[in-house]
């Protein structure tokens, strides 16, 4: 299973000769993977660079088997072959063949994954690799640190709206100013932290040369800089020629330049190489909203907030306990709906002779079944304890409900909601695109669910149309809460998702929350009305080049709203991606391409739905694929390390 940022990695180190690291520095620096490294991550992750030796006519990679390692070639020769069906003994030579310089294996990095080709050396070949693990561990690591030093410098900013001629550049190790002044607010305690993370993301790295002036007094200015290295020195005009102070690493300046466009009061002017981080106000205020209405808010109405929240999760867990307790028993199995990568999900009836449910009897459910066995062999115990206390604290009309756990010796079952209209993927595959009208209805479906997901700080990180399911009325569910994490401080690091889903952070391994979704909201938006997803490749490696590269296609046939949404819920920068930034999912319903549309006669079901699904009955499968029935369950073959990445196949 892909897993979070391991804490305990410990980094290797290979000794290799300069010109090695030289060479392995140039392969990766160009790789799409590693764009987003440092010069400090990138180093780090040439010393964990192992050599590997292999003879002409070896086979360094054969199609097929399960990939963990990416390489660089040192020297000779490698051929890329491919046989053209599974049952083929025949082998057909494709591409360049791999020389010094050369990289290959990089989706291996990402997950296991049958490898695509066959590469033999076709010399005498000396090779440099590094492993899933090193790279994962290398390149979190280093994003985790950085984004708790950028949190921690923005939590401990000091802004007031005062006259900057008033104040003293006498420095304190927490902030610029001497004295605290009447009315100055950290912003550590004005925002909530979901803020404050979201400013760390909204931060642009600006390197100075010593002697550049940074900021001049008496221009308008409105970016704010943080020192993540080097020093800066502080002039007032009129004062000595001397500096009046000197700024290090962690300190800031131009914080006013967040509450309005600033005329500086002071000049700051590299006093070495500098390093900063930079927040502009317009960034700012497309995060947050005006800074001034922030430092104004009551501190106690968060309070109060905080507690309603608090007191609406305890009541739904009340409420879920108090449901039916079924055993197994009780239950009839029917046919099954559906398979996945963690189990198989049956319609079920409650059988007639049992007295303890009188109420239940003849009801139809779904029960998801889950092999005790397999979930310990994969570790998956934390996995299925998060998306069962997750479903329960979910109550929505279009999330699936979750009525209950239960478990016998060889399996733990979820009884969820029956829907009977079949998944959304089915009808966009049978209608081949959605008119427009369509999209919007079950786009807006979607966004009515992530108001409350995300209110509960819950990123889903499966959004497709498999994952829609129409009730009997046409009305769509979010169901299949696997991938599902409530993320309480900053982000989360687990790669998952769907490749032609998968957000440009989650791809560069960079940290990721609930933005993740709105990105998936606009390939939704865009595939079910486009027919196919916007970053389509048959090959994963140039489904993620294109992702990463930000260019998207809009088909003449888009309204000019529709596309102008799609490019602003697929911004590569989740800071400035719509849902992420102020008012985070009203922004969305907000927008024009939703103009006129009744939100309340959707979320009351007073709306027709563009499709109603043929059900002849509440035990009628007929909108499912039919799948074999296993009678033991046991034994299902659950993938490890892919189990989380969907594939759509």
């Amino acid at each position: 299973m892909a897993k979070a940022v391991d804490k305990n990695y410990v980094k290797k180190s290979i000794e290799k000769p300069e010109e090695v690291k030289t060479l392995i520095y140039n392969a990766i620096k160009t790789n799409m993977l590693f764009r987003s490294c440092s010069e400090e991550e990138l180093f780090d992750l040439v010393d964990a660079f192992e050599s590997s030796s292999f003879v002409s006519g070896a086979m360094v990679i054969r199609q097929g088997d399960d990939g963990e390692k990416f390489f660089v070639v040192e020297s000779g020769t490698l051929d890329i072959s491919v046989k053209m069906n599974e049952n083929s003994t025949e082998e057909v030579t494709v591409g360049v063949p791999y020389e010094s310089g050369a990289a290959f294996g990089e989706l291996a990095l990402m997950y296991g994954s049958p490898r695509a080709a066959t590469i033999r050396a076709q010399s005498n070949c000396k090779l440099w690799f590094i492993e899933r693990r090193d790279y994962r561990g290398i390149t979190g690591q280093h994003k985790l640190r950085r984004s708790k030093l950028y949190v921690d410098f923005l939590s401990k900013v000091r802004i007031q709206p005062f006259s900057i001629d008033k104040i003293q550049y006498i420095l304190t190790s927490s902030h610029i100013f001497s004295q605290v002044h009447i009315g100055e607010k950290i912003l550590g305690n004005v925002l909530r932290q979901a803020d404050i993370n979201a400013m760390a993301l909204a931060l642009q790295h600006d390197t100075f040369k010593r002697g550049d002036v940074i900021v001049r007094e008496g221009e308008a200015g409105d970016v704010f800089y943080l020192i993540e290295s080097g020093t800066v020195d502080v002039f007032k005009k009129g004062q000595s020629d001397s500096p009046v102070a000197t700024l290090k690493k962690g300190q800031f300046f131009g914080e006013k330049a967040l509450l309005s466009e600033d005329t500086r009061q002071a000049t700051c002017i590299a006093n070495s190489n500098v390093h900063c981080l930079s927040l502009m106000r317009h960034d700012f205020n497309i995060l947050l909203g005006n800074l001034q209405d922030l430092l104004d808010e009551s501190s106690e109405d968060k309070e109060e907030t905080k507690k309603q929240n608090s007191t609406e999760k305890m009541k739904k867990e009340e409420d879920v306990s108090a449901l039916s307790k079924f055993s197994v028993n009780d239950l009839q199995q029917m046919q099954t709906l559906g398979v996945g990568a963690f189990g198989r999900v049956k319609l079920v009836r409650v059988k007639e002779c049992n007295e303890q449910h009188k109420n239940q009897h003849g009801k139809t459910y779904a029960l998801k079944c889950l092999s005790k066995r397999s979930i310990v062999e994969n570790g998956l115990q934390d996995h299925v304890l998060n998306e069962k206390s997750i479903m329960s604290e979910l109550n929505h009309p279009f999330i699936l409900n979750f009525f209950g756990a239960m478990q016998d010796d060889k399996n733990i079952y979820f009884v969820l909601e029956l829907l009977l209209g079949g998944e959304l993927f089915k009808y966009l595959r049978a209608e081949t695109q959605f008119p427009e009208s369509w999209s919007r209805f079950y786009a807006a479906t979607v966004v009515l669910a992530f108001c409350q997901i995300h209110s509960r700080n819950i990123a889903y990180r499966d959004l497709k149309p498999e994952n829609l399911v129409l009730d009997s009325r046409g009305y769509l569910h979010i169901v299949d809460f696997g991938l599902a994490k409530k993320i309480e401080n900053g982000k989360t690091w687990t790669l998952c998702g769907t490749p032609d889903y998968l957000a440009p952070e989650v791809i560069l391994n960079e940290g990721h929350d609930w933005a993740v979704d709105y990105w998936a909201l606009g390939i939704l938006v865009y595939e079910m009305t486009a027919g196919s997803p916007p970053f389509y490749a048959d090959d994963p490696m140039e489904v993620y080049e294109k992702i990463l590269s930000g260019h998207i296609f809009i088909p003449a046939y888009f309204t000019r709203g529709l596309s102008d949404l799609v490019k602003k819920l697929l911004k590569t920068y989740q800071s400035k991606r719509l849902g992420k930034t102020k008012g985070g999912t009203s922004s969305v319903m907000k927008h024009k391409w939703f103009s006129g549309f009744d939100w309340d006669a959707l979320l009351s079901k007073k709306m027709c739905p563009p499709f109603v699904p043929k059900v002849r009955g509440d035990d009628d499968a007929s909108n499912f694929d039919d799948y074999p029935e296993d009678e033991d369950d046991e034994d299902e073959d659950y993938p490890d390390d892919v189990s989380q990445m969907r594939s759509r196949n």
